[in-house]
């Protein structure tokens, strides 16, 4: 959701407010860093297309539409580049790295195997439900949200997302949980 105050630093960045530009990628960077690894689930991947968003910030903020929220604006530049960057790999028959998730693990053995599990179970979901996982389950977007950010109808958004669940749910069930 874009705040009054992130239509300002936009407009601030546009101006060449370097400080402005800092505030934007404090309140992003985490948000769009879980999308992108849980879309290339690689960590160099991830802060690469990250860092390839925020340039791009600074060196679009003039095009930025403030009738627009600047979370889906910068969602859109980051699953865009995610997405380029799984259709180079495909071309190039690259091997998609399986690193765990930077979520944080839970209390005690049998939580952080559980948690373990589960990231596996959302590793082995296709790009497309995977994303869409990340930003509404995870990132709690709403569906107009997430359909804005990466190029889908809300009802893609919602097939998606039901697929995804019962993809991750059987999985679940695979590991006996």
């Amino acid at each position: 959701m874009t705040t009054t105050t992130d239509i300002v630093l936009m407009q601030q960045v546009a101006k060449g407010s370097e400080a402005a530009l800092r505030e934007l990628i404090d309140r992003y960077r985490e948000r769009l860093y879980r999308m992108a690894f849980s879309l290339l689930s690689d960590r160099a991947a991830a802060d690469d297309a990250v860092q390839e968003t925020f340039i791009r910030l600074w060196t679009r903020a003039r095009r930025y539409d403030s009738r627009h929220s600047v979370a889906t604006w910068l969602y859109t530049i980051c699953a865009r580049r995610c997405y380029d960057e799984l259709r180079h790999r495909r071309r190039h028959r690259e091997a998609v790295c399986q690193m765990p998730s930077p979520v944080v693990a839970a209390e005690g053995p049998e939580a952080g195997q559980l948690l373990a599990l589960l990231q596996q179970a959302v590793a082995s979901l296709p790009p497309k439900q995977r994303v869409v996982y990340q930003l509404r389950e995870i990132e709690c977007l709403d569906a107009e949200t997430t359909a804005a950010a990466i190029g889908m109808t809300v009802d893609q958004v919602k097939a998606n997302l039901w697929n995804a669940r019962n993809a991750v749910r059987e999985k679940l069930k695979q590991y006996g949980i």
